[in-house]
This record gives C-alpha cells, sequence and structure tokens, in this order.
C-alpha cells in the first residue's frame, strides 16, 4: 500500500527512472517478495460496480477497502507510510480471527501528530509490526499508546549512496546550473538547502542577509499542499525579497545531486518537531559528502553527529545561524573533514543493503 496522491508517476516508474540514472533507487523492488503495489489503477481487480463505489470515496478509505477484500490472496500486506489508509485497514484487521487475518507491517516516521495517534493506540493490536525509523516515535508509540516493543523495529533511514556520489557530478558542466555565480564572482563560497516539510527558510533567509554568501534553496513543491515554508515565503518563494547572492527553486534529483556537489556544506533550518523532518535531505548530504548545519530538536537525533558530521543551532535563531554558516565557511579544513565523515556515515549505517536486509527480517518474521 502507497500513500494516495503520491502517484503518478507510479513506482515501477520511479523504478525505470533509477535504473536510467536520473533519480535515486526504489528499494521496495529489492525487497525478494512478489509484489503487488496498491494504488490508484486498483490492479487488484475490483468489479465494475465496486470501482464505482471506490470513486464516491476517499481514494485512502477506498485503498483499505479493498486491501482488505483482497488480503487472503497475499502472505502479508507491507504499508509505505499510507497512515490515512493502513491505519483504518489496522482497525478492522484487529477485529479479523483465525487464518483470513493477513498479518500487516507499516512504515510509518510521524505518527504522534493529532488524529493519527489516536487512531494508532485503537488500530495497533491490528499490526503485526510497526516499522518507525525515528527513535523517539518510537518512543512515543511505546509509552504513549501503549504499543508493545517487541512489534516495533526502528533502523535507520536509506540512501542511495550509489546516486547520491559526488564523483558522478561533472564539475564543468556546458550549461550554467542553479546558483552559478557571475564571472566576478567565482571566489565566493556556495551553501544550499532543500526540502519541504516543515522547513523554516524564513530563518535562513535571514540568517544570510548581508553576509553575501551565495545559496540556491531547493524547496520542493507537491500539487495541492499548503506547506508552512510557503506562507512564509510567499506562494513558490517568488513574492519575497531575497538577499543578494540567495536564489530559490525545485531542482530534479540530478540537479539536486549537482548542487549537494557544489555547495561547502549544506544547511537544514527546520520548525521544531517530535520526528525527523529533514532526514532525506540530511542523508543526502551525507552521501555526497558534505557537512550539515541543523536545527537541534528531540526529533532529530538519529543521524547528525554534532561535531563530527555537522553542526546543531538553535530553533529560529537567525543569529546563531548566521554565526554557524560563517565559522564553518572560514574552516573549509573541518567542513571538508566532516564531510568525509558523513559519507562514511551513510555508507556504514545508511545503506540500501542494510536498509532492504532489516525490513526483509521484519516481513519474514510476520508471515512466519
Amino acid at each position: 500500500m502507497v500513500s494516495a496522491g503520491w502517484f503518478p508517476p507510479y513506482l515501477e516508474e520511479v523504478a525505470a527512472q533509477a535504473e536510467a540514472g536520473t533519480r535515486p533507487k526504489v528499494w521496495l523492488y529489492d525487497l525478494p517478495y512478489d509484489l503487488t503495489v496498491l494504488d490508484q489503477r486498483f490492479v487488484t481487480g475490483p468489479s465494475r460496480v465496486r470501482r464505482a463505489l471506490y470513486r464516491r470515496l476517499p481514494l485512502p478509505l477506498a485503498f483499505a477497502v479493498e486491501a482488505f477484500r483482497v488480503r487472503k490472496r497475499y502472505d502479508a500486506i507491507f504499508a509505505w507510510g499510507a497512515e490515512a489508509a493502513s491505519l483504518p485497514l489496522a482497525l478492522a484487521l484487529r477485529f479479523t480471527r483465525g487464518r483470513t487475518r493477513t498479518p500487516l507491517v507499516v512504515l510509518y516516521s510521524w505518527i504522534s501528530s493529532g488524529a493519527k495517534a489516536k487512531l494508532l493506540r485503537l488500530a495497533w493490536p491490528g499490526i503485526k509490526a510497526l516499522v518507525l525509523p525515528p527513535s523517539a516515535q518510537a518512543e512515543f508509540a511505546v509509552k504513549q499508546l501503549g504499543v508493545p516493543t517487541e512489534r516495533i523495529t526502528s533502523p535507520k533511514w536509506v540512501v542511495d549512496t550509489g546516486f547520491w556520489n559526488p564523483e558522478l557530478v561533472d564539475p564543468q558542466p556546458a550549461e550554467p546550473r542553479a546558483g552559478d555565480p557571475k564571472p566576478d564572482d567565482q571566489d565566493t563560497v556556495m551553501i544550499c538547502s532543500a526540502g519541504r516539510e516543515m522547513r523554516d527558510f524564513a530563518t535562513l533567509i535571514a540568517a544570510l542577509d548581508g553576509t553575501g554568501v551565495r545559496c540556491h534553496i531547493a524547496g520542493s513543491l507537491v500539487a495541492g499542499m499548503d506547506d508552512r515554508w510557503r506562507a512564509e515565503l510567499g506562494d513558490r518563494g517568488e513574492r519575497v525579497g531575497l538577499p543578494e547572492g540567495v536564489t530559490f527553486g525545485p531542482l530534479t534529483p540530478v540537479e539536486m545531486r549537482d548542487l549537494y556537489a557544489r555547495s561547502r556544506f549544506v544547511v537544514l533550518p527546520l520548525h521544531p518537531s517530535d520526528t525527523d523532518h529533514g532526514i532525506s535531505c540530511m542523508i543526502e548530504a551525507f552521501a555526497m559528502g558534505r557537512a550539515v548545519v541543523c536545527t537541534r530538536f528531540d526529533g532529530q537525533r538519529d543521524a547528525l553527529e554534532e561535531g563530527v558530521n555537522g553542526v546543531f543551532v538553535p530553533a529560529h535563531d537567525a543569529a546563531a545561524l548566521r554565526t554557524a554558516i560563517l565559522e564553518l565557511i572560514a574552516d573549509p579544513e573541518r567542513a571538508a573533514a566532516m564531510g568525509r565523515a558523513a559519507r562514511r556515515a551513510a555508507e556504514a549505517e545508511f545503506g540500501m543493503a542494510r536498509w532492504v536486509a532489516a525490513l526483509t527480517e521484519v516481513l519474514d518474521a510476520a508471515v512466519g
């Protein structure tokens, strides 16, 4: 099960793009199973009448109903996110007895927010295994929701170190790139930021104002999503006055890889939360051999080691962020050393093979 509204492109199309080298690998297809992906196409074969009914339902609820209908065909159901669909399914499975209770394994990242926590408190008995990479969220599930520790596993998140690899970047491309300096500005240091959810780009922009540091902010956009950073900066950022040298705009994965490679380090300004927002950007930067300057809060504690592969700064503190940026710019050897440690951490702790092995173990145990 995947999140409703995530696709298209559909997973197999994303996998084909990864094979072509234009985006990171889809780890789902490395799992050693015969997979059926439940998305908007309903390849599980509901009847015309049922399809007509599904069109009248919210799409996540339609996913839940269809997954429950076809559950006996499968050894297990695996939900990659998809809380809006998999939590109602878990509630239904809780009251399903005997041989028809197909094991449900879920991979979540933020279950402490609002209605999700309330529903999970009721639905967790219908979940065979809960994969929660953020350790703060695993602790919440046990202490606040009463989920038994034996049902929870917390492997570290995954990054495709084959795609996010600085050796793949052409140092002298033929075409201009985002944030490229003007001919008279070749010696100015370049940094970058990226992402969408819970980003505090307003504080980053305030920190950069007057420094002359070049920075491209690759703020990603999702159709239909009203992101907090867009409200703070103006829609897509075009209505905000950016400091000299600061540019803004989304990039493709290949362009993002190129931007990481050209940056001295990466800045990850975040609004505090109790989960690891920004983790994908962080470990991509690590894989590219770049240190990360990140907002400090409890949810962001599973990847960055202070002074080893990055630096923490207080939330919403533009002055402290400016100081951290300028200090690291002034010490390129320290930034490079932390970047090398970051790449080693990405390969050892966040690699694809390790992640796939961890999920395979969970799914095999659920089926067994």
